[in-house]
Parts: C-alpha cells; sequence; structure tokens
C-alpha cells in the first residue's frame, strides 16, 4: 500500500492517492481490532494488565513454552522492524506530498497572479474577459 501511495503522489493522481489511503484505513482499522485481542489474549490468560507487563509476558511463556516464546518473542521484532520501516518510508512519503503540494499552491498563486493581470490588460484594452 505504502508503494502504491507513492506511486499517485509521484504521478500526481489525487483521485487514486484518495482511493489507496481509504483501502490504507480500512487495513489499519483491521490492525486496531488485532491489537485489542492483546486484552483478550490477557484475560484468557487470568492477567489484569495488557501486554506492555512483564507478567503478561511471563504468563504467555507458561502457556506456550520456551520454543514457543522465543518464536513469538522472534516474529514479534521482525514485525517491529517492518514497523518502523514503513513509517520512515511514510515520513517520506508525506515530505514528498507536501512537497507536491506545495507545488500545487505556487502554480495556482501564478495562475491567480496571471488571470488578474490578464484581466487587467484586458480592461485596459476595452474587451472583457
Amino acid at each position: 500500500m505504502v508503494d502504491q501511495e507513492e506511486e499517485k503522489i509521484n504521478a500526481s493522481d489525487l483521485e487514486g492517492l484518495l482511493e489507496v489511503l481509504r483501502i490504507k484505513q480500512a487495513v489499519i482499522s483491521r490492525q486496531e481490532v488485532l491489537l485489542e485481542r492483546w486484552n483478550e489474549v490477557s484475560a484468557e490468560l487470568g492477567i489484569t494488565g495488557g501486554r506492555e507487563e512483564p507478567l503478561f509476558w511471563s504468563a504467555l511463556g507458561a502457556r506456550i513454552g520456551e520454543q514457543g516464546y522465543n518464536q513469538l518473542v522472534h516474529r514479534i521484532e521482525e514485525i517491529r522492524g517492518l514497523g518502523q520501516n514503513l513509517l520512515d518510508r511514510e515520513k517520506q512519503i508525506r515530505q514528498t506530498l507536501e512537497e507536491h503540494i506545495a507545488e500545487l499552491r505556487k502554480t495556482l498563486v501564478k495562475l491567480g497572479k496571471n488571470r488578474t493581470a490578464l484581466r487587467g490588460y484586458s480592461q485596459s484594452m476595452g474587451s472583457s474577459y
């Protein structure tokens, strides 16, 4: 999705960008549901604290065994790395979008000034624009 977002920005395809962002928001919403699932896992383990609590990880380790725990920790570290890479790319893409918007604003201002100048010129020549 991030690649598609970047493509649409570079192509100045605002409609396409909006569609990608709409789909991306749906994915983010599903991710939020998964994050809420951690609370359910805590409850199933009989823990009142969330996944930020050491007690959660101890209870989870006891439930799934050392090998399962190590595999889970490894996967979480991988996901964190991927997530950080995506956040870094998103930051770059956001900066590119801001540059495109700044250029668009400059163009609109220039067009507005040109229209004003053309109107003034046309009026001084006796014609209407």
